[in-house]
């Protein structure tokens, strides 16, 4: 996504001070221009699902990851006017201003509703220098499942067990697992007896707060 060229070039110097350290390998081609910074906000995109943009503290977009213009379409929570990014509903404008003006080394978070009851769109700003602002944006849906790393290796669980965890911590109830999977209810709770005792836990609340740790997003 590359919207303008012109405040990339006073930014990019400051955004990766490590770049010096690399200037000696002969393998290493430098993403440090727009076309590099989109790419490693895409790649870093893949990674967490966050989409990513360098903007001026004014609001004028620099460079972000591609999927970054679908927030901009969709226009229900943000919009694109001049080159100047501004919320859909204005009595939010003031609260993106703040978002702007963050100082290092603070993060701070603007909530905005997305129309038609579709969740919300939560942006968080930390400050790359005086003059650019590094936003990270991700919708909360309902819709939204975690994902986790591979249970059965990380608690040494079955692939049963394993899966009962997963549906728990979805908040599926034994009822609709023992249902979904063709189990009696009694051979679900066994499984869940295990599992409690394999995560070092004794009820949901703890498994929750034990897998929430794990959510790799």
């Amino acid at each position: 996504m590359d919207i303008s060229k012109g405040g990339v070039a006073a930014a990019k110097g400051q955004l990766f001070g490590f770049k010096a350290g690399f200037s000696q390998r002969d393998d290493f081609e430098a993403p440090f221009e727009e076309e590099g910074l989109s790419r490693l906000f895409d790649a870093l995109a893949m990674l967490d699902q966050r989409k990513r943009m360098l903007v001026r503290r004014d609001g004028t977009c620099l460079v972000g990851c591609s999927r970054f213009e679908e927030v901009l379409n969709r226009g229900d929570c943000l919009r694109l006017t001049g080159g100047t990014i501004c919320a859909a509903r204005s009595i939010y404008n003031a609260g993106l201003q703040k978002l702007l003006a963050v100082q290092a080394p603070n993060v701070l978070t603007l909530v905005l509703p997305c129309d038609r009851g579709s969740g919300h769109l939560l942006m968080r700003a930390t400050a790359l220098n005086g003059l650019a602002v590094c936003l990270s944006l991700h919708h909360a849906v309902e819709t939204d499942e975690p994902e986790l790393p591979d249970l059965e290796d990380v608690f040494h669980l079955t692939k049963t067990e394993a899966m009962v965890v997963h549906a728990l911590f979805l908040g599926h109830t034994p009822q609709t697992i023992a249902r979904n999977h063709d189990n009696s209810i009694h051979t679900v709770r066994a499984h869940i007896r295990r599992c409690y005792d394999k995560l070092h836990i004794s009820c949901r609340e703890e498994l929750w707060s034990r897998l929430n740790a794990y959510r790799l997003y």
